[in-house]
């Protein structure tokens, strides 16, 4: 409890993206993973500091002071502005960090005895299970909910717009991301990796990549009834599949402009279990405070201004902190274009806009 009190949370913007890469331009000023010089930076520039005061930044960086950050543990968690987390996302992350981290101060005793693995199913021996914490870690976002624009006025049964189910095993999500690590460890030694190669980078490494032992595992007498405990398998990596994490907007705010538009794998999982839709209709709303009232009036304000988004999006493609792919240019052209092509009005279909000419309809 005395770990879970102390964890303080800190909110910042910034364009500098200081977890996942993405392929973004970096600016050599930055530290990814450093907050001593992250704060020491904007400290130096407090004209730039839009939100917040230099005053709380200064007490924050006397706090992690290089004498009491090595009591710390650092969690860098990845959220663009259109996406969302579930409520009690950071609250899990929190705990788990405890988990692994500060085992001494987690409510349940690691088993100092586990069965060893075989591949037949002969009698297991038990073996010594030696667990050292690691020096950092990855977490990721398992269960998300894309959200797609719609058109209000020509389709009207989906003013609020639509949404599909993502769910991935061996791909991280951007939204949801996080990096722990000890306060004495240096910084530059944790991997920066773009969030699609996270896991096939740190899952062939196992534990010895951030120098953990062991695994974190439990006896299932101490477990309540309804209690689940996330599988860990000794790597750098932990996948978070307890409830749905996050909600992407698809959208064309989208800096890498991939997945603006379902793919067929989504279509098809609603096809089979259409019943998900309401489910992910409950969810938003219940776990990640989403009311139907604000989901309106952000499909209608898209639908309004869809191509000066897009338009602006396409202005800061290559600039510091953003994504500089030829693709996102390509596709946020598309929509530039569009906006001095058009006759009547536009649609959007599952994220896809359609000029509307005559009744005639061109993708």
């Amino acid at each position: 409890e005395q770990g879970k009190n102390q964890a303080l949370t800190y909110v910042i913007g910034s364009n500098d993206n200081y977890i996942v890469s993405n392929t973004t331009i970096l600016s050599p000023t930055v530290r990814p993973f450093d907050i001593r010089h992250m704060l020491s930076g904007a400290l130096s520039h407090p004209q730039s500091i839009f939100a917040g005061k230099a005053g709380s930044m200064k007490l924050l960086l006397e706090d992690i002071s290089p004498q009491r950050i090595g009591k710390d543990v650092i969690l860098w968690t990845r959220l663009d502005a259109d996406d969302g987390l579930n409520v009690g996302y950071m609250e899990y992350i929190q705990n788990q960090a405890i988990r692994y981290f500060l085992p001494e101060m987690y409510d349940k005793d690691i088993m100092e005895e586990i069965p060893e693995e075989r591949d037949d199913e002969t009698e297991q021996n038990l073996i010594s299970n030696v667990y050292t914490p690691p020096q950092w870690t990855y977490w990721c976002a398992g269960k998300n909910i894309d959200w797609f624009l719609t058109d209000p006025i020509h389709d009207p049964q989906h003013k609020n717009g639509t949404v599909y189910p993502v769910i991935h095993a061996n791909v991280c999500v951007t939204p949801g991301v996080t990096v722990a690590l000890r306060g004495t460890f240096d910084p530059f030694q944790v991997p920066r990796l773009d969030h699609d190669k996270i896991i096939s980078y740190l899952k062939p490494k196992g534990g010895a990549l951030c120098a953990r032992t062991g695994i974190s595992v439990f006896d299932e007498e101490d477990l309540d009834d309804d209690e689940t405990i996330e599988k860990d398998d000794g790597t750098c990596f932990h996948m978070v599949t307890i409830e749905v994490a996050s909600v992407r907007s698809r959208t064309p705010t989208s800096a890498g402009m991939m997945g603006v538009m379902p793919d067929l794998t989504q279509i098809q999982s609603l096809r089979k279990y259409p019943k998900l839709t309401d489910i992910m209709w409950h969810i938003m709303e219940k776990k990640f405070g989403l009311s139907n009232e604000h989901l309106l009036e952000t499909n209608s304000y898209f639908a309004k201004h869809i191509y000066d988004i897009a338009e602006e999006n396409a202005r800061g493609q290559c600039t510091a902190g953003h994504s500089c792919k030829s693709s996102s240019k390509d596709l946020l052209q598309q929509y530039v274009d569009l906006k001095g092509e058009m006759g009547d009005g536009f649609d959007i279909v599952d994220g896809r806009i359609l000029t509307v000419d005559s009744n005639n309809y061109t993708k």
